[in-house]
């Protein structure tokens, strides 16, 4: 059986379309765990009302603790031997489930597949691509595709970081306790899936796109929060934590701190720096001096010369000499450029 966990909150103009895609799935054998996040809109009223006329739907309440809880109290529920997660305002291809059940797969920890932004998309060549298989050689270099955000075939579509479009095996995530950080509130779901994946002994990608992704301009990806430079750096202690005891430390320690660089510089160019920020010049200034503190940045920076393009080196060597009215201006004018390609 498979279990798909789906956290909601606050979610009911897609709600409805994201649980009638699962529920047409042509795979029959699963549970459908919906976690509601204290929601404050008719969310809870959809839910009831789906779990009322199917039974594979399980409606668990509690009050709003974030989307990290409401992936760990699905988890400690749910009964399948797989996991897959669904955001409320997304969908899945009415095959995605039976891809998982595929006997081909038992043997496998962990699935990996493609997602795409268009309906169209999701529709599946008619003879589906061989999966690439990894075993536990291979550990290193997953890892640092999902530190660097590299895609593991030419032309693929995945998304390494989040836990979407992926399916865990459950008895992993029992046996080693593995659950969302309840302190972070971005970046999450990256560390979720470093930690599993230093457990993982056996990973298939099948590069076919089964889920589709909607881009919402009020999502929590979206938003701006002065909290998000010690989300990252907290993210990053805990990160250096998983590597070095899953025993991957050394072959990705290069590659963590180039990791570590870009949440630096995103937290500049989006956060410290950004036109969006109400702080005063002296508050800002905290925030840098905090960053600057913060071990991981000063181990990384010595490896600023050898790793990223010019701009992110020229930012941090900036930042690293405390010329912070040149920094920001840098940022600034990376953050336009960034929006304006963004809106291309």
């Amino acid at each position: 059986m498979i279990s798909v966990m789906i956290p909601v909150c606050n979610a009911e103009p897609y709600l409805r379309r994201c649980l009638d895609s699962v529920l047409n799935s042509a795979c029959r054998d699963f549970e459908l765990i919906l976690v509601n996040d204290g929601s404050s809109d008719q969310s809870p009223a959809i839910c009831r009302e789906y779990a009322a006329r199917d039974s594979r739907v399980r409606l668990i309440s509690q009050e709003n603790r974030g989307v990290s809880a409401a992936r760990n109290r699905g988890l400690e529920e749910c009964r399948g031997e797989w996991v897959v997660f669904v955001d409320a305002d997304d969908t899945i291809s009415p095959d995605f489930l039976s891809m998982i059940a595929q006997e081909e797969n038992r043997s496998q920890d962990l699935l990996l597949f493609d997602f795409a932004y268009t309906e169209e998309a999701l529709v599946p060549a008619r003879t589906a691509p061989e999966p690439l298989c990894f075993g536990p050689e291979d550990v290193p270099e997953l890892l640092r595709s999902l530190l660097l955000r590299r895609q593991l075939t030419v032309g693929g579509n995945l998304n390494f970081v989040s836990p979407w479009a992926k399916a865990y095996r459950k008895e992993l995530i029992d046996r080693f306790s593995i659950r969302f950080s309840p302190r972070l509130f971005f970046a999450e779901d990256k560390l979720f899936n470093a930690e599993f994946l230093t457990r993982t002994a056996r990973c298939a990608y099948h590069p076919v796109p089964v889920y589709r992704y909607f881009v919402h301009p009020g999502s929590a990806s979206q938003r701006f929060s002065l909290a998000l430079p010690y989300n990252l750096a907290g993210l990053l202690e805990q990160l250096c934590c998983v590597l070095k005891s899953g025993h991957v430390w050394e072959p990705l320690e290069r590659d963590f701190y180039s990791y570590a660089l870009e949440t630096l510089s995103y937290s500049l160019v989006w956060t410290v720096f950004s036109p969006e920020n109400p702080q005063t010049r002296h508050e800002r200034m905290e925030v840098c001096r905090a960053l600057r503190e913060n071990p991981v940045y000063l181990q990384a920076m010595k490896y600023n010369r050898s790793c990223g393009h010019w701009v992110r080196q020229t930012l941090v060597l900036l930042f690293r000499l405390r010329r912070y009215a040149a920094a920001g201006l840098l940022a600034r004018l990376w953050h336009r450029y960034l929006s304006w390609k963004n809106r291309r």
